[in-house]
């Protein structure tokens, strides 16, 4: 673990640690996310050519659902998707809460609309 210690002009020391060394510390005492993120950097690292990049892996370890990530990676709402795939915003809900499935066709609409690859999301 690399960390900087820094003493503000009041005397508090402060930790500065990379991102990484922060992750795994929380990871040890028991942060799902922050051990979600540890393991998709693990992963990505010991990939040549990730088949998904890291920055979606890091939105789908964050939200758990492919279409929010790539909803939120496009900065839409529920109800706009919703929309673009002509489903309701309840429906779409279900989709990202695991309970429905996209459609391929769907899948593929969701994509274009989104900028990210219709595999990612089925």
């Amino acid at each position: 673990m690399t960390a900087q210690i820094i003493t503000t002009p009041a005397g508090e020391e402060l930790v500065i640690l990379p991102r990484r060394d922060y992750d795994a510390l929380l990871a040890r005492l028991g942060d799902e996310s922050a051990e979600d993120r540890a393991t998709a950097r693990i992963i990505d690292e010991a990939t040549e050519e990730a088949s998904v990049p890291h920055w979606f892996v890091m939105l789908l370890a964050e939200h758990g659902s492919p279409v929010t990530a790539a909803r939120k990676h496009h900065g839409c709402t529920q109800a706009e998707l919703a929309a673009v795939l002509g489903i309701s915003q309840g429906h779409l809900s279900d989709i990202e809460r695991g309970r429905r499935t996209l459609t391929q066709a769907q899948a593929h609409q969701a994509a274009s609309h989104t900028g990210v690859m219709a595999e990612w999301l089925v």
